[in-house]
């Protein structure tokens, strides 16, 4: 797909790095899969992998953990 942002790249299959903070909370999803624009390196998540790293995020949260960095993974 066309970059929304710089109009000029396409974007490619690959992975980023999504921190979420909430309250006191900051956690870190490593590799998580995102298509990535090859001209500006704006990144695009799907709504299902959005939807599973607030999940997760909120997962974490209740068990009361301040910081945590993970690599993601999908929730079954």
């Amino acid at each position: 797909m066309k970059c929304m942002i710089c109009k000029h790249g396409e974007t490619q299959e690959g992975t980023t790095t999504i921190t979420l903070e909430r309250g006191t909370s900051t956690i870190v999803f490593k590799d998580v899969p995102a298509l990535v624009c090859d001209n500006c390196g704006e990144k695009y998540v799907e709504d299902k992998i959005t939807k599973s790293l607030l999940k997760n995020a909120n997962d974490i949260i209740k068990s009361g953990v301040e910081v945590d960095i993970r690599k993601f993974q999908i929730a079954a």
